[in-house]
């Protein structure tokens, strides 16, 4: 057990308890003294001694504390007094490198005695690893034979259940676990007894090793104290429901004067040992922090402005959004790569959804509200202007490209790719000498292609290219809000811990769960670009190597895929590369392995890339 002392007023009661305590757990106490002054010292830059009389020559210091520790027989106790630059940092370096079973420190008014102690006391009980027992002292001083009753309210909870168990080791019988129940009808009592026997088995305690209570009432609080008014209890030991609570539950719950005078009770809040859960979420924390560069204050004003100066609907966004469609549309329809290319170097959309992602990070609902309006809105302006030039496209004859085709199959690939890349525009933006980075992310992330292809393949009647565009654009938008969130979660930013972020935490759950969704259907299609595993793509790769079937070598399958229209059979486009037109016999046979594969109802349809070798010397 490890017992932190500060002021020599508080030194002997502190030493009594904690004596009392390592007692009851079997296990040594070392006591450390903290003043403050000095440098920064660390775990391996103290020396420990053993409690005796050589100890009391070397420090006279000790002399506080030499009467508490009189009777304390052979336990083994071991103690250290340093003066350090931060008591806080000094004692969590201590407490890691002892693994003690319970940190015991006192707690004082800080607004009252103008100290420091009720921060310290706050820090140790939010940072340390072991179970942490924060004390309030009373004027009821503990002696070697005297057995304090204690009170220990049971919440069901785990800090509670650890309470109990050090409250039955340290008093017994002497010991109550209490609980309140609501006084709703006659079978409250029972009802609040078979609570209690449950919180008790669950402790690991039996009835017979402490002495079960309940009480009938509506506030928790107020059967507390009438309890402590009724009984003669030297402690109340509270579980820790956060280091929120904890001036609350020291100074709030027992009346002043029942701490005064000959009887006056101490009052304790209790903290379990941190899960090893939260130890590795921690030591995460700290290596993220120690290797990620934090935003500084400037650079957090200036990304918030940032952001919340271009994350919103308004004229410039809009005519950003139609110029950008209109170019990205145009370029699919011409199958120009580089003309979609530049239409993503005019698309204002990252913006929006890069602070939709600083918004679930913030708790932010105004900003979470503006960055989707401009999203929404932006979407469906892109999709008007792509139907439009879809129609324009349709009355002049022209079909699908190449480019549309594209975006008309996302896989895995365009997922992974979509959250690296909200995570690269995040980082960019955060970081104004990284500025220029951001054209690279915006011709990564592709936002507005998709939209232009959706718009265009519902105008021609392309439906199953159409789907796939508004999935890819889907997954754009879900895995850059994801990626960004991540981000400015690592580089910082944070919201006020007492703003309402109970709605950010639910949508980054639901984000991530769609994420996790889409990447069934998305995987199923990488696979199968992957393994060539299509029936129909085997079959057809098998009659371009026949050798029987004249010039049949001289075509090269690019892609077989099947569109249905309606309740339709629909067809299956075939695009081959070859020097012209299959011969009947090599057509004939790709249709006959059409109907067997996919039925007769399924018609076919030939795409040709014409491949001709050039010899101009003929």
């Amino acid at each position: 057990m490890l017992l932190l002392l500060r002021k020599h007023t508080e030194a002997a009661a502190m030493t009594r308890w904690g004596v009392r305590i390592a007692r009851a757990l079997g296990s040594p106490l070392n006591i450390l003294w903290l003043e403050h002054g000095g440098t920064e010292q660390q775990a391996s830059d103290l020396t420990w001694s053993p409690w005796g009389s050589t100890l009391l020559e070397k420090d006279p210091q000790w002399t506080h504390i030499e009467d508490a520790l009189t009777d304390c027989g052979a336990m083994e106790i071991n103690l250290c007094r340093v003066n350090c630059l931060s008591r806080h940092e000094t004692a969590l370096s201590v407490e890691r490198r002892m693994s003690p079973d319970l940190m015991v420190v006192g707690r004082h008014d800080s607004a009252r005695d103008g100290s420091m102690t009720g921060k310290l006391a706050r820090e140790i009980l939010d940072d340390a690893h072991c179970a942490v027992l924060v004390l309030r002292l009373g004027s009821f001083n503990i002696e070697e034979n005297t057995s304090p009753s204690i009170l220990v309210p049971c919440a069901g909870g785990s800090h509670s259940r650890f309470g109990m168990r050090l409250a039955a080791k340290m008093a017994g019988n002497d010991a109550t676990a209490f609980y309140v129940e609501s006084d709703t009808d006659d079978l409250s009592l029972e009802v609040g007894r078979e609570h209690l026997n449950r919180a008790v088995a669950r402790a690991g305690v039996s009835t017979s090793q402490i002495n079960p209570k309940v009480a009938l009432s509506d506030s928790v609080s107020d059967a507390i104290k009438t309890e402590i008014k009724s009984g003669q209890y030297g402690l109340l030991l509270i579980g820790a429901a956060g280091g929120g609570t904890l001036r609350r539950k020291l100074f709030g719950t027992v009346p002043e004067r029942l701490m005064k005078g000959d009887e006056g009770m101490s009052v304790g809040v209790i903290r379990a040992a941190r899960p090893m859960g939260h130890r590795v979420r921690e030591k995460m924390g700290q290596l993220l922090s120690l290797n990620v560069p934090q935003l500084e204050r400037d650079e957090r004003i200036l990304l918030f402005t940032e952001i919340e100066g271009k994350a919103r609907w308004s004229f410039d966004f809009a005519v950003l959004m139609i110029l950008a469609t209109a170019i990205a549309g145009l370029g699919l329809l011409a199958d120009s790569a580089a003309v979609v290319i530049g239409a993503m170097l005019v698309a204002p959309l990252m913006t929006p959804l890069l602070g939709g992602g600083l918004a679930v990070v913030q708790g932010n609902w105004p900003l979470w509200r503006q960055c989707q309006k401009a999203v929404v809105l932006g979407f469906l302006s892109a999709l008007l202007i792509g139907v439009a030039l879809g129609f324009g496209a349709r009355s002049i004859g022209m079909g699908l490209t190449g480019e549309l085709m594209a975006r008309g199959e996302p896989t895995l690939l365009d997922l992974g790719v979509a959250f690296i890349s909200g995570i690269a525009a995040s980082y960019c933006l955060a970081r104004p000498k990284l500025s220029s980075a951001l054209a690279g992310v915006a011709i990564a992330a592709a936002l507005v292609p998709p939209i232009a292809t959706t718009g265009i393949c519902l105008a021609l009647n392309e439906q199953h290219t159409a789907k796939g565009a508004a999935l890819l654009f889907g997954t754009n938008v879900v895995a850059i809000v994801l990626g960004s969130s991540l981000n400015f979660l690592l580089a910082g930013v944070r919201g006020k811990k007492d703003a309402a972020q109970l709605w950010a935490q639910r949508l980054a759950i639901v984000l991530a769960l769609i994420c996790a969704g889409l990447t069934v259907p998305l995987a199923s299609v990488l696979i199968s670009k992957a393994s060539k595993t299509s029936p129909i793509e085997k079959t057809l790769t098998e009659i371009l190597q026949d050798k029987d079937l004249p010039q049949a070598g001289d075509y090269r399958l690019i892609s077989a895929k099947l569109n249905r229209k309606g309740n339709s059979g629909g067809w299956v486009e075939i695009h081959l590369e070859g020097p012209d037109f299959p011969p009947p016999a090599l057509a004939k046979r790709i249709q006959t392995a059409v109907h067997e594969r996919r039925g007769k109802g399924v018609k076919t349809r030939i795409r040709m890339s014409l491949i001709r070798d050039v010899n101009l010397s003929e």
